[in-house]
């Protein structure tokens, strides 16, 4: 059997405010989908997706969301480190940390997010 990598689903306390999150710091089409029953919000990268479920609908497992949790870090490619970094002070994004390479800032969730140039 072989698969194929398809996509990673975040879990949110308020998946229509990362989904402005994700639209407004990292610069990517983010639209709902689903029905009047269930809604989440979906980008697509080239093929794969990065579906935003809200965190109480989408699993008992899955509520309440962990802010405190380090294992999940998203990594986006920038073009230049220095026009993001002024992007991120526009858009009034929570800055983490920055080397020479990454910024990471905090979405909505407390998931880390890391934009590079690598």
């Amino acid at each position: 059997m072989e698969s194929r990598f398809r996509g990673v689903f975040l879990t949110c306390a308020d998946a229509e405010a990362t989904a402005d999150f994700y639209r407004d710091v990292a610069g990517v089409p983010v639209e709902p989908v689903g029905s009047d029953d269930y809604t989440y919000w979906m980008l697509d990268l080239n093929g794969v997706q990065i579906a935003l479920h809200d965190a109480k609908a989408f699993a008992d497992y899955s509520f309440p969301p962990n802010p405190e949790s380090n294992l999940t870090h998203l990594y986006f490619r920038i073009p230049d480190l220095q026009a993001f970094l002024n992007h991120v002070q526009d858009v009034s994004a929570p800055l983490i940390d920055v080397d020479d390479v990454v910024a990471t800032v905090e979405d909505p969730d407390g998931r880390k997010v890391m934009f590079g140039t690598a």
